[in-house]
């Protein structure tokens, strides 16, 4: 048992005076004799072993009341049912470094009184309506995202950097741009199958949204937005493991702010820009530069069927990539998406052609998703040069083919971390199309963010004033039992 001043110390309150009675000491009705002083050692563990005690919460403290799943959520819960399709994790079917999904996920339905917002945590399959009525109207009329019909819904991506970065370090801030890309990316090709207006907007993770969620004080930030209206056809119900909360007036469930995390945002929150007052209208485009006739992936429905199939290689084979199923892969980043994003100009992707069957070793151009006639360069890198600038990752030594996504330093760097977050967005994107471009061709692919830009930049002979962003790995897949970067270990960045 602890002593009384122990116990003070736990609970963090003062140590009163011990209450005495008369007598001598010692004996019936005595004073007990004293303990002997707290040293400071033990003060230390106490307080640290205070630090780290969970509490729940107490009974008086008003708990979110239990509701039915409102009719005007199923369609989002039905799209994040299918966005699950083929995971092992019970996540998103979608890379993410470290297997980590540093994202959270909001959805803004329409109903009798309103819009409503509901936080919805797939995994667990619950949902909580945390804001409804005027405030939710008010603020989507000044983001320019009113709900165009009684059907249409929004999916907010919020992106939780902690999640990646206390375990990537400051490159985990990098990382969760790169995996809430390729979330979105997938959810608008879900919501292309679903729907007849189906609009990705990167740009309308807008102030006003933002500050009603409370984004900033919860060290999240709005990624972007997927608008959903006008269905295909009637939408079938979301399976009955889901559940709902009104949440509105209560605090319960919502865990304190760790301290660590705190620290980690105050190391990115600085360096990031409001967000814009306004969304902006979406086309359809490919994200890059396209030869006039591409067509990419949407023919014939194939990028809907190859969504729940795609996987990332554990590692690659020995063995040559055959040419043909190289360029059907790549075919993929000509893909027309419908989104916000501006005109790709100074963004690029060089094919570096390491053991590919009719393709001489070197760096080419991708345009449209075409490889030039003639390479760059000729020169490539040794299988243990592939090793060393992937930061130690001995499983992509036999990667047979690389596709290198870079963009212009001064149509990045002078809009500040916006025309980062950007960049990174469009990587992200173009990743994912050549992710599933690489399933329907029968290759292995993998995506890698710990690389060493300069050497990178180098191998791909890119010009100057290009930064590398993001590295896509194809190959023949191999036979090892596990991929490392979901262990623990940042294997990604060869730590030891």
């Amino acid at each position: 048992m602890p002593t009384h001043e122990q116990a003070a110390v736990v609970h963090d309150r003062p140590v009163p005076a011990p209450r005495l009675a008369a007598g001598p000491p010692g004996t019936a009705g005595g004073p007990e004799p004293r303990t002997p002083p707290v040293s400071q050692a033990e003060r230390d563990a106490l307080h640290l072993w205070r630090r780290m005690a969970l509490a729940a919460t107490t009974e008086a403290t008003p708990q979110p009341r239990r509701v039915p799943v409102p009719t005007e959520l199923h369609g989002a819960l039905r799209l994040f049912e299918e966005a699950v399709e083929g995971s092992l994790n019970g996540g998103p079917s979608v890379p993410s470094a470290g297997a980590l999904h540093p994202y959270e996920h909001v959805v803004v339905a329409g109903g009798a009184g309103g819009p409503s917002v509901f936080a919805v945590d797939v995994a667990r399959r619950t949902c909580r309506l945390t804001y409804s009525g005027g405030q939710v109207t008010r603020a989507l009329d000044d983001s320019g995202l009113p709900l165009p019909g009684p059907h249409a819904f929004l999916v907010l991506t919020v992106v939780r950097p902690w999640l990646s970065m206390r375990k990537y370090g400051d490159r985990g801030y990098l990382y969760a741009q790169l995996d809430a890309a390729h979330l979105g990316a997938h959810l608008l090709c879900l919501g292309s199958r679903s729907h007849r207006r189906a609009e990705w907007l990167t740009r309308a993770a807008s102030e006003p949204l933002a500050a009603l969620l409370g984004l900033a004080d919860n060290c999240r930030f709005l990624h972007s937005v997927l608008l959903l209206d006008d269905v295909v056809e009637s939408c079938p119900e979301p399976s009955r493991s889901w559940t709902c909360t009104d949440a509105r007036n209560t605090e319960a469930g919502v865990p304190p702010l760790a301290f660590l995390e705190g620290q980690s945002w105050r190391t990115v929150a600085p360096y990031r820009q409001a967000a814009p007052a306004r969304t902006t209208l979406a086309r359809r485009a490919p994200l890059l530069p396209a030869a006039p006739d591409a067509e990419g992936l949407l023919r014939d429905g194939a990028l809907s069927r190859l969504l729940a199939r795609r996987r990332s290689t554990k590692d690659f084979a020995p063995a040559d990539l055959p040419g043909g199923a190289l360029r059907k892969a790549l075919s993929a980043l000509a893909t027309p998406l419908t989104t916000d994003l501006a005109e790709a100009d100074g963004f690029g992707a060089t094919l570096v052609a390491l053991q590919v069957a009719g393709v001489d070793p070197g760096a080419y151009p991708l345009r449209g998703g075409r490889i030039a006639a003639e390479p760059a360069v000729r020169a490539v890198a040794d299988r243990d040069s592939i090793v060393r600038i992937c930061m130690g990752q001995e499983h992509l030594r036999h990667t047979a083919a690389a596709v290198v996504l870079h963009a212009r330093r001064h149509r990045m760097f002078p809009r500040g971390m916006a025309g980062v977050d950007q960049a990174l967005l469009r990587a992200g994107a173009l990743a994912h199309l050549l992710c599933l471009g690489a399933t329907g061709a029968g290759i292995a692919v993998t995506t890698i963010g710990g690389f060493d830009s300069r050497r990178w930049h180098a191998l791909a002979s890119l010009p100057e004033e290009d930064e590398v962003l993001y590295v896509a790995m194809l190959g023949t897949g191999g036979t090892a039992p596990v991929k490392l970067d979901r262990l623990q270990r940042t294997y990604a960045h060869d730590e030891r």
